[in-house]
Parts: C-alpha cells; sequence; structure tokens
C-alpha cells in the first residue's frame, strides 16, 4: 500500500530529489528493546535511567533526508546513524525526504511528520531516546505555523513514547547561500521546544565554513559532511545524558 510504503521512503532531497527516485529506506541500527515502565515528562533524564543501569541504550532518530541519508548518503551512514554508533546506541531510524513539520511529498504521498507518525512511523517498540530533526522543509512556511504544527508533532511523539527522552534538532543549514534563510524555522522550532519543555539542539550553523561538504545539489551534505554532522550530534546528546 501506498501509505505504507510512504513511512520506509527516504527521498534524494532535503526538497525534491535530483531525479525524482527513492533513493534509500528505513533502516534499523538493530531491534529497539524493552525499557523503562515509567513514564516520565518528555525530556526528563528519568527516562533513560533503567537503559543507563540495565543495558545498552535504544534510540530511535525520526525526521526529514538530513537526519536519515539522502542525495550523496544512505541511512547507514547518515548523521543520525553515525551519532547513535559514536554513542554505542541501538538505534533505528525513520522519516522521509521532502517533509517537515508542515511540509509533506506530495510527489511520492509522503505526509507531513504528523502523518508519518499517525500512520506509525514511530511504532517500533519501546525506545530510551527519541530524537525528532527537520525543519529545512518547512523554512518558506510561516514561522508561527511551524511552531504550531511542531508542538501537535511533538506531543504526538511524546505519547507515543512516553518512556522516551524526547529531543528536537533544529535543521542544519548548508551554508552555500548563507543562514538568513533558515533562521525564521531556527526560532519557531527553538520556541517549539521551549513551549514543551524538551531539549533543542541547534543544527544550523554545524557545516559553516566547510563548503566541500556540501553536494553538488547545494542542498546536501557528502558522506564527510554527514560524518561531521554526526560527530556534532554525538556531542550534543552526550551533553544531555
Amino acid at each position: 500500500m501506498i501509505a505504507a510504503l510512504s513511512l520506509l521512503l527516504a527521498l534524494a532531497g532535503c526538497g525534491a530529489g535530483t531525479d525524482g527516485t527513492p533513493r534509500a529506506q528505513a533502516v534499523n541500527g538493530s531491534m529497539a528493546t524493552q525499557a523503562s515502565s515509567s513514564k516520565p515528562s518528555p525530556g526528563d533524564p528519568a527516562a533513560t535511567a533503567s537503559a543507563q543501569a540495565s543495558g545498552r541504550t535504544t534510540s530511535l532518530f525520526f525526521g526529514d533526508s538530513y537526519i536519515i541519508g539522502g542525495a550523496y548518503t544512505g541511512p547507514q551512514n547518515s548523521m543520525g546513524a553515525i551519532a547513535a554508533r559514536r554513542l554505542g546506541w541501538k538505534y533505528q531510524i525513520r522519516g522521509g525526504g521532502g517533509t517537515g513539520f508542515v511540509a509533506g511529498n506530495p510527489d511520492y504521498h509522503i505526509p507531513s511528520f504528523l502523518g508519518q507518525i499517525r500512520q506509525g512511523a514511530l511504532d517500533v517498540g519501546r525506545v530510551d531516546w527519541l530524537v525528532i530533526e527537520g525543519g529545512c522543509n518547512d523554512k518558506d512556511h510561516d514561522p508561527a505555523l511551524v511552531t504550531r504544527q511542531a508542538v501537535r508533532t511533538l506531543t504526538a511523539a511524546a505519547k507515543r513514547h512516553p518512556e522516551a527522552r524526547l529531543v528536537l534538532v533544529g535543521t542544519m543549514d548548508p551554508t552555500i547561500d548563507g543562514f538568513t534563510d533558515t533562521d525564521g524555522v531556527i526560532g519557531a522550532l527553538a520556541a517549539a521546544a521551549q513551549r514543551l519543555g524538551i531539549p533543542y539542539i541547534d543544527a544550523q550553523h554545524w557545516l559553516e565554513g566547510h563548503p566541500e561538504l556540501i553536494g553538488p545539489d547545494y542542498d546536501h551534505p557528502t558522506p564527510a559532511g554527514h560524518r561531521l554532522c554526526g560527530r556534532k550530534l554525538a556531542r550534543a546528546l552526550a551533553a544531555l545524558q
């Protein structure tokens, strides 16, 4: 079914792909295992206590092509997968290229993040960390709308995984054309995280000064760019442990 398959698509672009074809599927670094049965509030460090006490931490990364890989990088070498491996976490990666908190990808029948969640994108079993990244494809939308939709999306994610530490990652900007085009969405997502009281990681400037780490489409990181962003994401997440 189209609806089911759409959850697994990682397209070639943060927006549209260079050739319009799917490039990857959702990837499991390993199967998630059961964590604590307690239900702390989103972003509560207590959410990871049982994992730290009983074994390897489990995680789910969800977002657009920046977190799942796209254009020049597959899911296993995306910044999300790289960060998880550096942290020693078991991980699963879900999401779709060209989508966001407001944006869907009609060319491939992929809804916005909230629609994907409603279709089961986060239904992977219990996890200790739920990392949601996005915003690239929402940068042309009204920031107030982005904030509202982000709050709705993050609230739905927290209900799906009350056991998890929920973290929001604001979009990386490829820097080729400066940062002003993503200032609005970065502020909108920061406001959503503040409203919900969850940690917010601002990735906007992670590739600043490194145009060589952006691919020929001027949009997506090269494999080396994903490695750099993966290291920075791992450090940011480690600081929250």
